[in-house]
Parts: structure tokens; sequence; C-alpha cells
């Protein structure tokens, strides 16, 4: 799901991967140049920033561990 309003991009996306029994949902936002993902994990939110949304993916997985985590951002631009 994508959305566009007053230059800002939103999308919610759900990510697995091979070695987890379970998905991470995970929203994602531009405003202004920045990125920032909210990945739900476990009843908690977990928020990433960066500068593209790959990076902002991977930084809201972080504790997942750093393999999960960018091998699951990867495919995400």
């Amino acid at each position: 799901m994508e959305d566009e309003q007053e230059g800002r991009r939103e999308s919610s996306l759900r990510l697995t991967h091979p070695s987890l029994e379970f998905w991470v949902n995970v929203d994602v936002q531009e405003k202004d140049g920045v990125w920032k993902a909210v990945a739900h994990l476990a009843g908690e939110e977990d928020v990433g920033v960066g500068a593209s949304p790959r990076a902002a993916v991977r930084r809201s997985l972080a504790s997942l561990g750093e393999r999960l985590a960018r091998e699951m951002a990867e495919g995400f631009d």
C-alpha cells in the first residue's frame, strides 16, 4: 500500500524470512527526504530512521540481529 500527499510518501509491508516462524509488519514514511520505518515486533514498535527506505527498514529490524535485518531489508528500496 502506498499513499502520497503533501510531499509525504507512505507504505506498509509485511516482511518474512525463512529462519523466522512469523512475519513483521513495517510502516515506512518519507518526509522531506528523511525515511522512517516502524517495525511491529512482539507488541512493540521499533523505529528506524535513514536516508533511504532500505536503511530505515534495516534499522527498525535491528532487534532481530544484524544478519536478519540486512537480509530482510535487502529487497526494499
